[in-house]
């Protein structure tokens, strides 16, 4: 399927938005803020509403949250592919909004796969979580059309909302 940016940018900060359960649970783990990774989704947010016009102040909230992300403890575990995933979704949400030519999706979704294939090889019953993802994705697609513009229509935000469990069953 072929998306524009603004599509591109509106699901990338979806699956940050719906996964920040999961970056609180994993600074709560790691005893780190997630000030950097929550602001620069506020910022990004912001931006899709047409509230935040300045490139500048989102970049330098891009910037902070890059720093973050790279000071993070690599580790060998399913939270942290699952932060990398989510911190991925909003790097590339932030830079396709600046370049059109980014298109991480694919990427994303293969990403989002694997690690429901890691917790199908850990026990864990996936069947209902990757419906949910389907599901949203679905919803998402019904929302932010290929003639969407910023700003984004209040109800691809009321439907963010309303998403209160992350992709992977933690609910906030």
């Amino acid at each position: 399927m072929t998306t524009t940016p603004i599509q591109r940018a509106s699901l990338c900060a979806a699956i940050a938005s719906i996964n920040l359960p999961h970056i609180s649970f994993w600074c709560e783990q790691q005893d780190c803020d997630p000030e950097p990774y929550r602001k620069l989704l506020s910022k990004v947010l912001s931006y899709l509403r047409g509230e935040l016009k300045s490139e500048a102040n989102l970049l330098r909230f891009h910037e902070a949250f890059s720093e973050w992300r790279l000071a993070q403890n690599e580790e060998d575990s399913l939270s942290y592919r699952i932060l990398e995933a989510s911190c991925a979704a909003l790097y590339s949400a932030t830079e396709t909004l600046f370049d059109a030519e980014c298109d991480d999706l694919d990427l994303l979704r293969q990403s989002l796969n694997s690690i429901y294939d890691e917790m199908d090889e850990l026990g864990a019953e996936t069947a209902d979580l990757r419906e949910y993802w389907r599901s949203l994705q679905s919803e998402w697609q019904g929302l932010v059309t290929d003639s969407s513009r910023i700003p984004l229509p209040k109800a691809f935000f009321l439907w963010l909302k309303e998403a209160d469990v992350s992709l992977f069953g933690l609910a906030d």
